[in-house]
């Protein structure tokens, strides 16, 4: 059995062993932080050997780098998700959708979320995030620019409307998740949802 055993941890195929490493990862951060958490920590928690690691890895702080891309990459999936359905359903119902969305992503990705914002920004890190803001507040922006076309939505100057509205909901999110104020996603949801309609409207 432990042959057996053996042969299936050999022929995982890479991307597989590649996201167990980053969801271990997680794991240790968790527990640990970025800091401390060590190379051998994480190849622990996810049952492989240390030269395993380095087949995928350069090193601890490159894991934490495509812990980070593939946040953003996820988080903006469904900002483009949440974009094809402009203007094919009902507009305050998919403000809302987009807000829980936008909630529950983060919510349900606290780890991540506290690594990407929470450990210390490198400058790649800062011109990653710099990047995903940018195309998330034009996702929201171009959303907006439909709804006053279609005379749902009364503002003057969308993009503006999204940075605010993109960037109040995100500093609470951060407020939460990252300094520990006590504050559950309903209240926010309910707060983002408040102001989000009455900006629009």
């Amino acid at each position: 059995m432990a042959v057996d055993a053996k042969l299936k941890r050999t022929t995982k195929r890479p991307e597989d062993r590649r996201r167990d490493l980053m969801d271990a990862a997680l794991r240790v951060l968790h527990e640990k932080g970025a800091n401390v958490a060590t190379v051998s920590d994480i190849t622990e928690e996810a049952g492989v050997a240390k030269g395993t690691f380095y087949l995928y890895f350069d090193s601890k702080e490159h894991l934490l780098a495509a812990l980070r891309e593939r946040f953003v990459e996820d988080a903006l999936a469904h900002g483009t998700n949440l974009a094809a359905r402009v203007g094919e359903e009902d507009w305050w119902g998919l403000v809302d959708a987009s807000i829980r969305t936008f909630v529950d992503f983060h919510f349900d990705r606290i780890e991540e979320t506290k690594l990407l914002v929470g450990e210390g920004l490198t400058p790649e890190t800062r011109q990653l995030l710099d990047d995903c803001d940018r195309k998330m507040t034009g996702i929201l922006a171009a959303g907006i620019e439909a709804g006053v076309q279609a005379g749902v939505f009364h503002v003057e100057d969308p993009e503006m409307a999204a940075v605010l509205l993109h960037h109040a909901v995100e500093g609470a999110l951060e407020v939460i998740i990252v300094f520990g104020r006590d504050i559950g996603r309903d209240r926010l949801y309910a707060a983002a949802r408040e102001v989000s309609h009455k900006t629009l409207a």
